[in-house]
C-alpha cells in the first residue's frame, strides 16, 4: 500500500493527464445518456475547483482593496483629528491672547514662523511677514507670554527675528515693583540674567523683570521673566540675578509684531 502512494504522488500530474484523455476518450466512444453524464463528470473534476478557485482570488482581491480603501479612509480620519485639535490648541492661544493690551500708542500684527534657528538654544526666527506687510526693522516682537525679541532683517516677504537668548541682543530692564533699572541679557552657560543691579538693590525671588522702555526699541512694561535666584557677595558692588523667562524659547509658534501707531 506503501508503494502504490508512493508512486501515485510522483506521478499525480501523469496519472491526472491519463485520467483527462480516458475521459475525453469515453466521451468520444459513448453515445446517448452516457456521454452527458461523462461531460457532466469531466465538467466537475476539472471545472469546477479551478472556477472555485478563480472565485476565491477574486474574493481576495476584493477583500484587499476594501483593506487598502479602510487604511485610506483611517489615515485620512487620523490627519483630519490632528488638524482639529492642532486648531483647538491654536484657539485656545489665540482666546488667551484675546486678554492682553498692547502698549499705549501700538497695535499687534499676528505673524507665523517659518523656521526656528536651533544651536543650544534659538537666538533667532523667521516669520512669514516682511516690508510687504510694513514690517521694519527694529520693531519689537511678543507672543502672548511676554517679550521675544526685535525685528533685525526685513525682506519682502519674510523677516528676521532677533530674539532675547541672542547675547547680543540686551534688553534695559526694571523691577516691576520697585523700578529698579538693570539690563537683561542672555548667557549660554549661565542662561537669562538680569544684570547691573546694585549690591545694596532690593530684590527678591519671584519679582517680575519688564521692559523699561529705555533705547528706544522697546516699550515700557513687557514682561520678560521673574527672578529664579539672587546672589549677593560681600565686597561686590553687584548682585547675581537670574531669571526664569516668561516666554518658552523652545516652544513658539504665534508671534506678534508691535507696530506703532502714528498719533
Amino acid at each position: 500500500m506503501v508503494w502504490f502512494s508512493t508512486i501515485f504522488h510522483r506521478n499525480r500530474r501523469l496519472l491526472n493527464f491519463g485520467c483527462v484523455i480516458i475521459i475525453f476518450l469515453l466521451i468520444t466512444i459513448f453515445q446517448g445518456s452516457v456521454r452527458p453524464f461523462l461531460g457532466n463528470m469531466a465538467l466537475s473534476i476539472f471545472h469546477y475547483p479551478f472556477s472555485e478557485l478563480k472565485n476565491g482570488i477574486e474574493s481576495l482581491k476584493s477583500v484587499a482593496e476594501n483593506n487598502r480603501n479602510l487604511k485610506n479612509t483611517l489615515t485620512e480620519a487620523s490627519l483630519q483629528l490632528s488638524f482639529l485639535v492642532e486648531a483647538r490648541r491654536e484657539n485656545q492661544r489665540l482666546r488667551e491672547f484675546l486678554g492682553f493690551e498692547p502698549p499705549e500708542n501700538f497695535r499687534v500684527v499676528p505673524v507665523k514662523i517659518v523656521s526656528l534657528g536651533h544651536n543650544q538654544y534659538p537666538i533667532a526666527a523667521v516669520i512669514n511677514k516682511g516690508t510687504k506687510d510694513s514690517i521694519r526693522i527694529n520693531q519689537p516682537v511678543i507672543n502672548r507670554f511676554g517679550l521675544v525679541g526685535k525685528i533685525k532683517e526685513v525682506m519682502p516677504e519674510f523677516s528676521t527675528v532677533q530674539l532675547i537668548t541672542d547675547p547680543a541682543n540686551a534688553v534695559s530692564a526694571r523691577i516691576a515693583e520697585s523700578r529698579q533699572f538693570g539690563i537683561v541679557r542672555y548667557n549660554p552657560e549661565e542662561g537669562m540674567i538680569f544684570d547691573n543691579l546694585p549690591a545694596d538693590a532690593s530684590i527678591n525671588k519671584g519679582d517680575l523683570i519688564i521692559s523699561s522702555g529705555l533705547g528706544g526699541i522697546y516699550p515700557s512694561g513687557l514682561s520678560i521673566g521673574v527672578v529664579d535666584s539672587v546672589l549677593t557677595v560681600k565686597g561686590e558692588i553687584k548682585k547675581s540675578i537670574w531669571l526664569k523667562s516668561n516666554v518658552d524659547f523652545l516652544e513658539i509658534e504665534e508671534l506678534y509684531v508691535l507696530e506703532s501707531v502714528p498719533q
